[in-house]
């Protein structure tokens, strides 16, 4: 719950603190004193070829204000923090995101005559049924939009005086402006987008125009890479052909890294220690008076810690207990666990029972009584605005019903048979379901269950089609609350000492003798490879985001192998830097592994020509390359043949639709593999000469508008040739 909406429970002093941190992000920043981050830095991006320097922009210090805030929203409501690694990411992406697009939006407002007048803004931005963005995120309670705040509590803001005026106009007013003006602007370039009746006729006619074929395919991916040989000497000699291309030019630091990784996995003296730390826990939790508390602090991974939703701008607060009972055979735990939780009393801990490299404690909170009825259900289903299809899905579904009330016996073996309701056709569930007054089922579907009698069987109608439904059994049952307080098992600094020195470290002092490769086969282990790892985006295969690697493999020379480093406590990794590109011409050294799958491909692509031979016929050809011939309909608007996975591929499609009927087709290599198609007809379009083409006018306009606004943050970005060097910054040493 944002903490502004608390407004009739704290000052206004904390209410304005809050506000302004939970915006900081989101609103142009006014200059904060150099103090804080000092002189020679490096810059964190480019925009128009002026670097953005941190003292300007203020990029971590709004992280770390955004931090704080959601920080100190969980410690209002009694709660702690968890963000992982993936969180931690997304809040700086949104940072950096809002950053960036209000610079390039900046310029183009200041040159276009939009405005945003007083009435507009106080009647529909802020006090409308649709408020911003700004006003929502300032007043959602748990999840929920609390219209009936904003005035109230805007009010209450304005009793501050000017301080609190000018407040409210740099963190309210300003950004829901600068929103607005920004919605403008895109919608009128949305509303620019026009699809003329040529381009829907071109749609039309590349729909229409059809081919049915047979073909045989080899995936290159298939074959294996030892079938044949690359050599350097191919490498350069697709590099000097290619070299010039566009996708070759580096707009950006590249490297290739291999690595081995080691895993550990801790002692028995380690599980020991774990269980005996998870007992001593348990006589804490039993005698914990506020069990939620207790689960933030000393829990490994607290639900709310997984529960937690995001959104651009906020997190929402989730409680880290469950909210809903806890049901036997869920899953969640053994059957013995089930047991030992169903036999439990209020107050009791169960535990710590142990699940892979997991101890956990379950303490039973609360014992509920839900009022509850259990009903089995063969789901047909209908949509009503096919009124042919209805009437004989109705039909089918009385035929069943017929049949069941005859022999009620057959029910289970017609879910799995004729239910199309995934949640209740699985193996074991038989079609049933429990539930109380509360859940979120459609209405027509919970009045059978608690209205009429059990034992009834009737063909109930909602929105999804017709149920064939029968009352099971109604009545009061008893759920247990619980907490779950989980830890990790993990290895020791001793265990993971003993694994870097008796067989980490003899790998790393045997790769620097025989090299990374013949090491790795001497000593068998698996040489992993990460491609194409740019510095913008550094991750390195499995190893992750693992900066002291990342920047290792960034400031050192081809074919360097780095120390051991720690990427988890039960993991430890050595990569050895196989190749580098560097902004700018590409050179052979820095293309040469990004180069060679296509080269790979290449050669593959020759193989299967040998393998093929004379064969001339698609059953001939697929005999030759071990594959099945098969049939497909395509038309001149697809982009490959369907079912096909992978790239596009425009040389196959245009080569069916340029090649006569009755006629096939020499192989054709494409991205994805080896095509022989042999195509058996073809159908051109016709057009008449008054042909409405606004169906496929309204299509196209569609696909413009829905793509305006990513294309427009994209094409501002290229006009202003906007660089992110944040990780660049990072990683690189700069001497």
């Amino acid at each position: 719950m944002a903490l502004i909406g608390k407004i009739r429970e704290k000052s206004t002093l904390l209410v304005i603190f809050v506000g302004l941190g939970l915006l900081l992000f989101i609103v142009p920043f006014d200059r904060i004193s150099s103090y804080f981050y000092g002189t020679g830095e490096q810059p964190i991006g480019s925009i128009e070829g002026t670097p953005m320097m941190e003292s300007d922009w203020h990029y971590n210090y709004k992280i770390d204000s955004t931090i704080s805030v959601y920080r100190q929203q969980y410690m209002q409501s009694g709660q702690v923090l968890v963000l992982d690694d993936q969180q931690n990411e997304q809040i700086k992406n949104n940072v950096w995101s809002q950053l960036v697009v209000g610079a390039l939006f900046g310029k183009q407002l200041s040159e276009v005559p939009l405005s945003v007048g007083s009435k507009e803004l106080n009647e529909i931005m802020i006090y409308g049924e649709e408020p911003s963005q700004v006003i929502k995120e300032m007043f959602t309670y748990d999840g929920n939009f609390a219209k009936d705040s904003v005035k109230p509590g805007i009010d209450r803001v304005l009793v501050g005086g000017k301080g609190a005026k000018a407040w409210l106009y740099s963190n309210v007013e300003k950004p829901i402006r600068s929103q607005r003006l920004r919605d403008k602007y895109t919608k009128m370039a949305k509303f620019g987008a026009y699809a003329t009746t040529q381009d829907a006729k071109r749609k039309y006619l590349a729909e229409n125009t059809k081919a049915s074929i047979r073909y045989a395919f080899k995936e290159f991916s298939t074959i294996p890479d030892s079938v044949v040989t690359v050599e350097d000497n191919d490498i350069r000699t697709y590099f000097e052909a290619h070299k010039n291309e566009k996708k070759w030019k580096q707009e950006t630091e590249v490297r290739t890294i291999e690595y081995v990784s080691f895993k550990i996995s801790p002692s028995e003296e380690d599980k020991q220690r774990a269980m005996a730390s998870m007992e001593r826990k348990k006589l804490a939790f039993k005698k914990s008076v506020n069990d939620s508390l207790f689960v933030a602090n000393n829990a490994a991974t607290p639900i709310g810690a997984n529960q937690q939703q995001q959104n651009q701008f906020q997190i929402n607060s989730v409680d880290v207990l469950p909210t809903e009972p806890y049901k036997p055979g869920s899953g969640t735990f053994s059957v013995a666990t089930d047991e030992l939780i169903t036999a439990a009393a209020k107050g009791d801990v169960v535990g710590p029972v142990s699940e892979g490299n997991k101890l956990q404690l379950i303490k039973v909170r609360d014992i509920v009584t839900k009022n509850e009825v259990t009903v089995r259900h063969i789901l047909i289903k209908a949509d009503e605005a096919d009124a042919i299809q209805y009437k004989k899905k109705k039909a089918f579904a009385d035929s069943l019903l017929r049949v069941l009330r005859a022999d009620r016996s057959k029910f289970v073996d017609f879910v799995y048979k004729y239910s199309e309701d995934p949640g209740s056709n699985q193996p074991g569930k038989d079609g049933e379901y429990t539930f109380d007054k509360e859940i979120n089922f459609v209405q027509e579907y919970k009045d059978f269950g608690f209205n009429k009698p059990v034992g009834t069987m009737e063909i109930v109608k909602t929105s999804f089609g017709f149920h064939i439904m029968e009352n099971l059994r109604r009545g009061d049952n008893e759920y247990k609350m619980i907490a779950i307080v989980d830890a990790n098992v993990k290895p020791s600094k001793v265990t993971r000492d003993l694994v870097y020195t008796e067989i980490v470290d003899g790998f790393y002092t045997k790769s620097k003798e025989l090299g990374f490769e013949k090491a790795a086969e001497e000593l068998n282990k698996e040489v992993k490879t990460a491609e194409n790892v740019r510095i913008e985006s550094p991750f390195i295969g499995e190893l992750g985001k693992n900066m002291p690697l990342i920047k290792w493999n960034f400031n050192h020379e081809v074919g360097s192998i780095s120390d051991p480093e720690f990427v988890s406590d039960e993991l430890l990794a050595i990569t050895s830097l196989k190749s580098e590109a560097h902004e700018g011409a590409p050179s052979f050294e820095g293309t040469k592994e990004l180069m060679k799958p296509y080269v790979l491909k290449e050669k593959k692509a020759a193989y299967l020509l040998t393998k093929i031979g004379s064969a001339t016929s698609v059953d001939d050809v697929a005999k030759a390359i071990d594959v099945t011939a098969e049939s497909a309909e395509v038309n001149l608007g697809m982009n490959n043949l369907p079912g096909i996975a992978g790239a596009k591929e425009p040389e196959v499609m245009g080569t069916i639709f340029a090649t006569e009927g009755g006629t096939t087709t020499k192989p054709i290599q494409g991205y994805n593999g080896l095509y022989v198609i042999e195509v058996t007809t073809k159908t051109a379009a016709s057009v008449a000469e008054n042909q409405d083409f606004s169906a496929e006018k309204g299509t196209l306009l569609g696909e413009l508008r829905a793509n305006v606004e990513a294309k427009l943050i994209e094409s501002l970005a290229k006009a202003a040739d906007f660089k992110d060097w944040r990780m660049k910054q990072q990683i690189l040493n700069r001497d």
